[in-house]
């Protein structure tokens, strides 16, 4: 009786596994997801002539700081840009990230099946981007009077960088730390340029006397 049981769990144990096995391959033949398909091309434009639908930015870009620009064909097989700002490729609505160090004209060309190219071009003028704070810290947020206090901070397109009150000048750094001696508790870190003025709080106050 032992023996017969033990064949019977032993012919389940196959079973199971073989089950197993079958799942397993079963799971393995199923066929791969197709490939997503390209947005279609709206009839009254699928005309098998290619076309540059637009090619634009949607505001006036800041040298040396990223800008969207936006373009869209049909019935195209290659797309180039002249410079070659952004990697580009056939799309009926499309955006890329751009960045511009100086006035630039740009060329869209869009070619056709037959090899025939359509061009588009836009003038992209620069203009200067206002200065930018980007960090400040600070050794203490509470100082006596001739004690010693550093300033850490970072800024971009600036012209001039100072603290208020006193109106101390500083360098125009992306890095910089400046210790003195206080005289009064600084209030704020200001960056300037012709382009305009951002300002950053400084939450230091003076100690009272012991």
């Amino acid at each position: 009786m032992r023996q017969a049981a033990r064949g019977l769990l032993a012919i389940a144990a196959l079973i199971a596994a073989a089950s197993l096995a079958v799942r397993v391959l079963e799971r393995t033949r199923r066929p791969a997801a197709p490939a997503q398909k390209p947005a279609a091309v709206p009839p009254e434009l699928d005309t098998g002539e290619v076309r540059i639908l637009n090619f634009y930015t949607p505001r006036i870009p800041e040298r040396g700081r990223p800008f969207t620009l936006c373009y869209g064909v049909v019935n195209a097989v290659r797309v180039e840009m002249d410079p070659p700002l952004a990697e580009l490729f056939p799309s009926i609505s499309r955006c890329v990230q751009v960045t511009l160090q100086r006035d630039t004209r740009a060329t869209l060309t869009a070619y056709g099946k037959d090899g025939r190219a359509v061009r588009v071009q836009i003038d992209l003028p620069v203009r200067e981007p206002p200065p930018e704070i980007l960090f400040v810290e600070i050794s203490s947020r509470e100082v006596r009077r001739g004690g010693r206090f550093t300033l850490c901070y970072g800024v971009r397109d600036a012209a001039r960088v100072r603290v208020e009150p006193g109106g101390m000048n500083l360098p125009v750094s992306r890095k910089n730390c400046a210790t003195w001696f206080i005289v009064q508790a600084p209030e704020k870190l200001i960056a300037e340029s012709p382009a305009g003025r951002v300002e950053a709080a400084l939450p230091v106050r003076m100690k009272s006397s012991p």
